[in-house]
C-alpha cells in the first residue's frame, strides 16, 4: 500500500537528515566510500527511472503529477515539465485565496503578482500559500518574490469595479457593506 503524502514527507525529511549527517562522519575514507556507494545506487536508480519514463510515454504527466515521483524525476533531470509550467500549475492551486500570476522565473527566483480577493483574505496569507505551493512544485526555486496589484497596462483594476455601495461590489465578494 502506498504511503500517505504526510508519511512520504516524513520519510523524505528523515532521508535528508541522514544524508546531511554523512558529512559529520569522523572517518574520511569511510565517509568517502559511503558517499560513493550512495552516488552509485542513486545513479543506477536514475538510469532505471529514465528507462521507465521512456517506456511510459503516455503516463508521463501522471507520473510527474505525483509529488514524490515528480521530485525523483527532478533529481534525475527527467521531469517532463519546465519550471515555469510547474510554477503556473502551483499558482492555480491557490486560486481560491486570490489571483496569483507568474511574472518571471529568473534562476532560483520566481516573481509572482498577487491580488487577494474577498473581505476575509489577505495578501500576506495568499503570499504564504503561493510560496508553499511554488516550493513544493518546483524545489529548485529558492525564493518567491511577490508584488501586489494589477498587471502593467491594466487601465482599470478589476477590484475598483466592485467598490462598496455598488450592486456589483456587494454581489461579487459577499462582504457586508
Amino acid at each position: 500500500m502506498p504511503l500517505t503524502d504526510q508519511e512520504t514527507r516524513e520519510r523524505v525529511a528523515r532521508a535528508e537528515a541522514l544524508l546531511s549527517e554523512l558529512a559529520t562522519l569522523p572517518d574520511g575514507p569511510v565517509r568517502a566510500q559511503v558517499t560513493d556507494t550512495l552516488h552509485a545506487v542513486v545513479g543506477l536508480y536514475g538510469e532505471c527511472l529514465a528507462r521507465v519514463m521512456l517506456h511510459a510515454r503516455d503516463a508521463r504527466a501522471a507520473l510527474a503529477a505525483d509529488e514524490l515521483v515528480g521530485h525523483l524525476l527532478l533529481v534525475h533531470d527527467l521531469h517532463p515539465d519546465p519550471v515555469e509550467t510547474r510554477v503556473r500549475r502551483a499558482l492555480e492551486d491557490v486560486r481560491a485565496q486570490g489571483d496569483a500570476e507568474l511574472v518571471a522565473v529568473d534562476g532560483p527566483v520566481a516573481r509572482v503578482r498577487l491580488r487577494a480577493r474577498g473581505c476575509g483574505s489577505s495578501t500576506a496569507a495568499l503570499g504564504r500559500a503561493v510560496e508553499d505551493a511554488v516550493t513544493r512544485a518546483a524545489p529548485e526555486i529558492e525564493r518567491v518574490e511577490t508584488e501586489q496589484g494589477a498587471a502593467p497596462g491594466t487601465l482599470i483594476a478589476v477590484e475598483s469595479l466592485f467598490r462598496p455601495g455598488t450592486p456589483a461590489g456587494h454581489e461579487a465578494d459577499g462582504c457586508p457593506r
